[in-house]
C-alpha cells in the first residue's frame, strides 16, 4: 500500500467515524430531533456500525503492522487484530491479556454473528468517562464506546503510518 493510498483509507475510516458520533451527538439537540424527524431519518448514530467498523479496521491496522499469515499463507487475522489491538494503549492490552478474547467476543461477534457474544452495551458517547472504549462495567457487563475508541484507534494509525512510511 502506498503513502498515499494508506492516507486515503485512513481519511475515509475516520472521517465515517466521526459523521456518526455527530449524527448522535445532533440526535441529542431539540433542533436536531425536529430535523431529523422532517428528514425522516430516526436520531442516533449506527452504534453498531460504527463499532463493527472500528473492530475490522483494528484487524487492517495490525495486517499492516505486523501481517501475520498462517502456515497456508492465508492471513492470520486474529493475531493481526490482537496485536494491533495492543498498541492503542496499556488499557487495552491489559483487558486482553488478563482473559477477555476482544477478537472473538467483539469482532467476531459483530462480523458474524451480529451482537457482540456477551452482555455488552455499545454506545457513542464516553461512557464510562474516562475509560478507553472497551471494557467491563460495573455490574460485570462489557461495554463499547465508540468516541474514545476510535480516538484511540486514530492515534495507534497515526503512529502506524510513522512506522511504515517514515
Amino acid at each position: 500500500m502506498t503513502h498515499e493510498e494508506f492516507l486515503q483509507a485512513r481519511n475515509f475510516m475516520f472521517t465515517d467515524i466521526r459523521r456518526e458520533v455527530a449524527l448522535a451527538n445532533i440526535s441529542e439537540t431539540n433542533e436536531g430531533k425536529i430535523t431529523l424527524n422532517n428528514l425522516g431519518i430516526s436520531p442516533g448514530g449506527g452504534n453498531f456500525m460504527a463499532a463493527l467498523a472500528l473492530l475490522s479496521y483494528t484487524e487492517f491496522g495490525g495486517k499492516l503492522k505486523y501481517g501475520h499469515k498462517k502456515t497456508n499463507g492465508s492471513d492470520y487475522a486474529s493475531k493481526n487484530f490482537n496485536d494491533f489491538f495492543d498498541q492503542l494503549g496499556t488499557e487495552y492490552s491489559d483487558f486482553r491479556n488478563i482473559g477477555h478474547n476482544v477478537y472473538d467476543i467483539f469482532r467476531c461477534g459483530l462480523a458474524h454473528e451480529y451482537y457482540i457474544k456477551k452482555n455488552c452495551t455499545i454506545s457513542m458517547s464516553i461512557e464510562p468517562e474516562n475509560k478507553p472504549g472497551i471494557g467491563l462495567l460495573g455490574d460485570g457487563s462489557y461495554y463499547f464506546s465508540v468516541e474514545p475508541y476510535c480516538r484511540d484507534l486514530e492515534q495507534a494509525f497515526i503512529d502506524l503510518e510513522k512506522h511504515l512510511y517514515q
